[in-house]
C-alpha cells in the first residue's frame, strides 16, 4: 500500500514538473521586442536636417553670394565635395505618430552667385509641420540670478580672501 502511495506521488510530480516546463517554454512564443497594450512608451518627434520654409526661399534671389545664401537659409546639409557649386538642404521629421515628412531644397552656384534654385515638399510657414509650439516666444533676457556681484559684500572676494579682484572696463 506504501508503494502504491509513493508512486502516486510521483505521478503527481511527474505531471506537475511536465506541465511546468510546457508552460514556461510557452513564454518564448512571445516576441522579445513584446510591448504590452497598456504600456505606451513615450515617443517624440524627430528632426533632422535644415528646416527651411517658403518665406526663407522668398528672399532668396539669382545673383547672391555662396555667404548671403548661407545667412539666409543656413550652412547646407549636404555640400558636396564633387559639385561644390551645389548646395543641398534636406529636412526630415519623423513624428511620433510614425509619419515622415521630408523636404528638399537645392541651390546651384555659378561664378560664386545663385544660378538657381528649387524644392518640393516645404511648408509655407513653421507651424504647419510643427505645430503651434514653433512659434512661442523664447525669453533670451538675463536671469534675476545672474549678477553675480550682487552678492559679494564690500571688502571680499568672489573667490575667498580679502583681496577683490580689479574690475575691467
Amino acid at each position: 500500500m506504501r508503494i502504491h502511495k509513493t508512486m502516486r506521488i510521483l505521478r503527481l510530480n511527474l505531471i506537475l514538473c511536465s506541465a511546468l516546463s510546457l508552460g514556461v517554454s510557452a513564454c518564448s512564443i512571445i516576441p522579445d521586442n513584446y510591448v504590452p497594450s497598456f504600456v505606451k512608451p513615450y515617443k517624440f518627434d524627430i528632426q533632422q536636417g535644415n528646416f527651411i520654409t517658403q518665406q526663407d526661399v522668398a528672399k532668396l534671389q539669382v545673383g547672391m553670394t555662396k555667404e548671403q545664401v548661407r545667412f539666409i537659409m543656413g550652412t547646407p546639409l549636404l555640400n558636396d565635395a564633387f559639385h561644390t557649386n551645389r548646395w543641398d538642404y534636406v529636412y526630415r521629421l519623423l513624428q511620433a505618430d510614425g509619419n515622415a515628412i521630408q523636404s528638399r531644397y537645392t541651390v546651384i552656384f555659378e561664378n560664386e552667385r545663385v544660378a538657381r534654385h528649387g524644392g518640393e515638399n516645404l511648408p509655407v510657414n513653421p507651424t504647419d509641420i510643427l505645430g503651434p509650439d514653433a512659434t512661442k516666444e523664447i525669453p533670451t533676457g538675463p536671469l534675476p540670478s545672474e549678477n553675480p556681484a550682487d552678492d559679494i559684500k564690500e571688502g571680499e572676494s568672489a573667490v575667498g580672501g580679502d583681496e577683490r579682484a580689479p574690475v575691467l572696463k
